[in-house]
This record gives structure tokens, sequence and C-alpha cells, in this order.
């Protein structure tokens, strides 16, 4: 039992790493240093800390094949990227977070699509808590939907969908394979997606003292941290324990961004970001129940 709580808590924290990239975007537009300026630099610190990595540890490479298929899970993450920090740049840190745990019900969508099976009740009700409680989250009954950024809207949903499908993928790619190989691929991937979607950063801001910092710190916070303690601890805990412990991104994220660059949320979003956390919850109580007995 003991164990376990060690494991988890591992989740936990990778999952707070992640909640820490709110208020760093945040802070790093106050100095003028935008997410299409660091986030390719982020998954080349990442890729050089990784395979480094990988090649100390004389971890046996698998085929051109496997590997690429293994990159391609970093393609989502990359992608997962783009839209995630477009949104927290455009919109309150709270209602951009709310909107990429929207992947809880997308990604029981792909699942019943791919795999033609209807989802189980405790499935249905956890959907439609996270449903509820994004409304509440994004506004809709303070009248304050209005205001927010509809690309930044589109881009929080974009986040949820490419993050929806890294997780279907990442049980089914590469899972034979050593995690430390797994880690060093995923961002090629990464480093390939946000290259394409801004290859002015290798003529502009890799030459800018001011940008590396925060490609440093993102890439730490956003892929070598929570990459490396999630596959460290996922084998020993189940994926509903994983998940749930996971998704300490969002309050950490909220609390983070409102302590450290006052990006305030109001009691509604709190209450919102309250019940996606409690619909994850029922989502996993099955497989819980099942880890405990």
């Amino acid at each position: 039992m003991k164990n376990k709580l060690f494991y988890a808590i591992l989740v936990f924290l990778a999952g707070a790493s992640y909640g820490f990239i709110v208020p760093a975007v945040k802070s790093a537009m106050e100095v003028g240093v935008y997410p299409a300026d660091f986030l390719p630099l982020q998954y080349l610190v990442a890729l050089v800390a990784c395979l480094g990595f990988a090649l100390v540890r004389r971890v046996k490479f698998a085929s051109p094949a496997e590997c690429a298929k293994m990159a391609l899970l970093g393609v989502f993450t990359g992608l997962t990227s783009i839209c995630y920090y477009t949104s927290v740049s455009l919109l309150p840190g709270a209602v951009a977070l709310t909107l990429l745990f929207q992947y809880v019900w997308v990604s029981v969508l792909i699942e019943c699509v791919v795999e033609r099976h209807l989802p189980s009740r405790s499935t249905v009700v956890a959907v439609v808590i996270v449903l509820v409680g994004t409304v509440f989250a994004a506004g809709l009954f303070e009248g304050s939907i209005g205001t927010l950024d509809p690309f930044g809207v589109a881009m929080g949903a974009g986040s949820a969908v490419f993050y929806a499908l890294f997780l279907y993928l990442s049980g089914r790619i590469g899972t034979d394979q050593p995690s430390a190989l797994r880690a060093a691929m995923l961002p090629i991937g990464g480093l390939i997606v946000t290259s394409l979607a801004n290859p002015a950063c290798y003529t502009t801001a890799l030459f800018d003292a001011n940008v590396w910092p925060y490609a440093v710190g993102m890439s730490i916070l956003g892929v070598i941290l929570p990459t490396t303690l999630i596959n460290y601890a996922s084998p020993k805990l189940s994926t509903g324990m994983v998940s749930v412990m996971a998704s300490s991104e969002l309050p950490v994220g909220i609390i983070s961004a409102w302590i450290l660059v006052a990006d305030t949320p109001t009691p509604l979003t709190l209450f919102g970001a309250i019940l996606v956390l409690v619909g994850i919850v029922v989502k996993q109580l099955p497989e819980l129940k099942k880890s405990s007995s």
C-alpha cells in the first residue's frame, strides 16, 4: 500500500508540473515572449536531454518503422502544445485548462467509434458532469462567455482533441519498448510539428536570450519531468489511478495562475473546474474499485 501511495504521488507531481504551464506562458507574454517563440526550442531541449539519457543507458533502439510510430505520438503532443499554449495566451487560465480537460469525453467518443461499443453508465454520468462543469467554467451563467476570444476557445477545444488522440494511441503504440526509448522518440514528433508551425523561430528566437529560459523551463515542466515520472510510476498503478492523480493539473494550474500571475478565476469558474475533477473521478470509479479490492 505504501509503494502504491509513493507511485500515486509521483503521478500527482507529474500532473502538477503540467499545471505550472499556465503561469509560465502568462509570465512569458508579460516580457514579450510568446508560445510560438519557444515551442520548437522546448522540444529541441527535450529531445537532446531524453536522447542523451537513452544513449547513456545504452537502450537498444527498435526498428526505424517502430521508432517512427513512437515519434508519431510526439506529433500529437506537439499539436496539443500548439493549441493549448495559444489558448492559454488568449483566455483566462481556468477556462483554457477546462477546455483542455474536455479530453475526458473526447477520448470516450474516440474509443466508442474505433472499437464500436457503447460507453458504460459510469462513463456517461462522468461525461455529463464534465460538460456541466465546462458550462460553469466557461462563464455561460455569468454572461461572460461572449467576451472569450473565439480563436482561443477553438484552440482550447483542439488541444482536447489532440490530447485525447495521444492518450488513445499511447496505449497502443510502442508499449513493448523501454520507457527511455519512448521518451526519446516522443520529442522528435513534437519538434517536427512545432518547427513546421513556426520555422522563423530558428532565425529569431534561437538567438534571443530572453526566450531560452522559457524554452528550458517549459521543456522540463511540459515534457521531461511529467513524461519521466509517468513512465516510471504508471506501470505500478491502474489506469484509473493514473488518470485521477494526473488530473492534479487542473487545480494546480488554476491556483498557480491565481497566485503567480494574478489570473483570478470567478467563483463559478472554480465550481465548474471542481465539477470537471468530480467527473474524472466518477469515470474511473469502476477501475479504482477493482484496484483497491
